[in-house]
């Protein structure tokens, strides 16, 4: 099978004119000059790919969960699942990519250990499969230039654009407000049912916290023993809010009388993240931690952050997932 794969992706190839492409590892790739089906390798490329090209996902990397398949177009729902290259539950099934018979592989995040053996890495996959790998580095603040360059990868420049203009917008209001914050309001960000595991200053998962200009509560430090701590450590910080990315937690804190100690929620401050389809601050840290700078922004420096935030959520979910909100719809995701 795989022998016959090979044999005809090569064939395939044979009559394609080559376009060369350089990556942000500044490796020059010889891509299809026109690219009519694409694979995301990890979760970052997923949601940047899908919100640019819906028609031309030949596959995911991980599987859509159950609530977000409302909000993805149907046709995409089901497409096959390959698997990732990279992480801690990396399982790419090469296969079955293969069989898919993609145009490229697209990869997108940070630089996974150093230059060179991610240079490594992609060429001995690309090698492998047969199929052109690609990597573009990004992170929050370059979202605008990583839909320009995929636009242009794509030939869907005005489409990209608008994607990067409203990415571009909500980074920029956030860098003003920076400048303007003297005194930044404290939080406690946690993703586990109990509260107690918490996301530290500098970790990526809580960028948004930072990036709209509030001082993350929980020092870097507790975040390289997994985060986990205890009521009396967070007696002793006592932020003025805290985030919650569950459900469970945010109930808990508010129904138990040994949370009622804290100045957050006694004053009322204590908040469950927005998370239909994703959370708006994490899991995946991807194109929806941009709604989070206008969610978690307003929220607590609405003078800085002056938008309408539900009709914000709407013009975001009618752009990066193609789904149409109603006024409605927009208020239960924001539980408001």
């Amino acid at each position: 099978m795989r022998k016959l794969l090979i044999a005809v992706m090569l064939l395939a190839a044979a009559s394609i004119s080559a376009v060369p492409f350089t990556d942000s590892l500044g490796r020059t790739v010889d891509l299809p000059e026109r690219i009519e089906r694409i694979v995301p390798s990890g979760n970052l490329a997923q949601m940047v790919l899908y919100s640019l090209a819906p028609d031309r996902i030949a596959g995911w990397s991980s599987k859509l969960s159950g609530s977000a398949e409302e909000y993805f177009i149907q046709d995409t729902v089901n497409l096959p699942v390959f698997g990732t290259f990279y992480g801690k539950k990396a399982n790419l099934n090469k296969e079955a990519l293969m069989a898919a018979f993609p145009d490229v592989v697209i990869d997108m995040g940070e630089i996974k250990g150093s230059r060179e053996a991610m240079i490594s890495d992609l060429d001995k996959l690309s090698g492998d499969i047969m199929i052109p790998v690609i990597f573009i580095e990004a992170y929050l603040d370059n979202t605008p230039d990583v839909y320009r360059t995929a636009g242009k990868l794509l030939g869907m420049e005005d489409r990209a654009e608008a994607l990067a203009l409203f990415a571009e917008d909500a980074i920029e209001m956030a860098a003003k407000a920076r400048e303007r914050i003297a005194d930044p309001v404290t939080v406690y960000y946690s993703t586990s049912p109990d509260g107690l595991e918490a996301i530290a200053e500098g970790n990526f998962h809580g960028e948004v916290i930072e990036k709209i200009g509030a001082k993350n509560i929980v020092p870097s430090s507790f975040g390289e023993s997994g985060g986990s701590i205890s009521m009396e450590q967070l007696y002793i910080w006592n932020p003025e809010v805290i985030l919650f990315q569950e459900e469970e937690a945010y109930r808990h804190a508010l129904e138990s009388p040994e949370w009622q100690v804290l100045d957050a929620v006694a004053n009322g401050n204590v908040y469950l993240i927005p998370s239909e389809p994703y959370s708006f601050i994490d899991a995946p840290p991807a194109t929806n931690r941009i709604i989070g700078i206008y969610w978690l922004g307003n929220l607590l420096y609405p003078e800085l952050y002056p938008v309408d935030v539900i009709q914000k959520t709407i013009e975001y979910y009618s752009l990066y997932y193609s789904y149409d909100l109603t006024e409605e719809h927009a208020k239960e995701i924001l539980h408001i």
